[in-house]
C-alpha cells in the first residue's frame, strides 16, 4: 500500500536535498523548511488514506455549499504551521484552515508588508475525501509581496516540486530540473487543465461552460480538470501539461508556492482577467493563467476575458 513505503519515499526525496544546489539562494533556509514540512503533511496525509472513499477515514466537513474541509486538513496545517513558527518566528502565515497567524482580508484585498508564509495543507480536498490522487500539500514563502520559494508535494505519487529565487537550478521535481512545455504555442497543440471550483451560481455557471466551448471550438488539443491548484501549477512546471486556467481559484494559498514553480521553471504566470499582466496575489478568490507565454496568450485570446466578480 502507498502509506508502506512512506519511509522509503521520504528517504529517496531527503537524499536528493543536499545534492541538487550548487548555487545556494538567499531563501535557501526557507526553501529547506518548506520541504521538510511538506514531506512530514504528506505523512500524515497518507496515514488516514488507502483505496476507494469508504476507506478514508478523515471526518468530513462543509465549509460553504459543495467546499469540503477534513480533520486532516486541519492537523496537517496545525503541524505546518508549527514548524514555520519554530524555525522563523517573526513571520507571518496565511493559511487556508483555522491556524492563520495573519487575518484574513477581504476579497481583492492587498497582502500585507514583510515576510509572508503562504500554506494550503490539502489542496484538492474534495479528491482526498474520495481517494482521487491529485492531492497536494502547497507552501509559499514571500518576501516584499514577491513569492520567492514554492514546494509543492503530492503524497500519493510521491512528487516533490521545489522551487527558490536565485538558485540558480530553476524548478526541480524529485531533484531533477524541469521546464514549462516549450512546444505548445497556441490551443491547436495545447493539454489544458482548467478548474472550475466549488462555485454553482448559474451566471459563473454558465460562463465557465461556455469559455469551455471556445477552447474546444477552436481546436483544442486536449483538456483536463485535477481539482487541485497546486498540482495543474506544478504540472504546468514540469511540462506535464501546457497551461492552466481559472477563474476563481480557492484563495492565494492556491497559486503562491505554484507562482514561483512555473516562473522558475521558464514559464509565465499571469491574471486571467488582465492580459499580459504578473498575477499578483490578494486575499480572496482570483484568476489566473501559466504556461509559457505563447500559449497563455493564446488560451487567454479564446477564452475572452471572464465577466463574472467574487463578492
Amino acid at each position: 500500500m502507498i502509506k508502506n513505503l512512506s519511509l522509503i519515499r521520504n528517504s529517496n526525496i531527503q537524499s536528493t536535498m543536499t545534492d541538487i544546489n550548487s548555487d545556494q539562494s538567499p531563501y535557501q533556509a526557507q526553501l529547506e523548511l518548506a520541504k521538510s514540512a511538506a514531506l512530514k503533511a504528506g505523512e500524515i496525509i497518507r496515514s488516514y488514506n488507502s483505496i476507494g472513499r469508504t476507506n478514508n477515514s478523515a471526518v468530513v466537513s462543509v465549509k460553504s455549499g459543495v467546499d469540503l474541509v477534513t480533520e486532516a486538513d486541519t492537523r496537517v496545517e496545525k503541524v505546518v504551521m508549527e514548524m514555520i513558527k519554530n524555525s522563523f518566528p517573526d513571520d507571518m502565515i496565511v493559511g487556508e484552515e483555522d491556524y492563520a497567524s495573519c487575518p484574513l482580508g477581504a476579497q481583492g484585498e492587498p497582502f500585507p508588508k514583510g515576510s509572508i508564509w503562504c500554506v494550503d495543507p490539502i489542496d484538492g480536498t474534495t479528491n482526498f475525501v474520495h481517494n482521487y490522487p491529485f492531492v497536494a500539500v502547497s507552501i509559499g514563502f514571500i518576501h516584499d509581496s514577491i513569492p520567492r520559494v514554492g514546494v509543492v508535494y503530492n503524497p500519493f505519487t510521491d512528487s516533490l516540486y521545489e522551487a527558490a529565487e536565485g538558485s540558480g537550478v530553476g524548478t526541480l521535481l524529485n531533484g531533477n530540473p524541469v521546464r514549462v512545455d516549450c512546444e505548445a504555442s497556441s490551443v491547436r497543440d495545447c493539454l489544458l487543465v482548467n478548474n472550475i471550483g466549488h462555485y454553482r451560481a448559474d451566471e459563473f455557471v454558465d460562463e465557465s461552460t461556455e469559455r469551455v466551448k471556445k477552447w474546444l471550438r477552436a481546436g483544442l488539443r486536449g483538456y483536463r480538470a485535477s481539482g487541485s491548484a497546486a498540482q495543474n501549477m506544478a504540472h504546468v512546471a514540469s511540462g506535464q501539461v501546457s497551461c492552466y486556467y481559472e477563474h476563481g481559484y480557492g484563495g492565494p494559498w492556491d497559486v503562491c508556492a505554484g507562482i514561483v514553480l512555473v516562473k522558475e521553471a521558464g514559464g509565465v504566470v499571469w491574471d486571467a482577467r488582465e492580459d499580459g499582466k504578473d498575477l499578483e496575489l490578494r486575499f480572496g478568490k482570483g484568476s489566473v493563467c501559466a504556461g509559457g507565454k505563447k500559449v497563455v496568450e493564446d488560451v487567454l485570446k479564446v477564452a475572452g476575458k471572464p465577466e463574472f466578480k467574487f463578492d
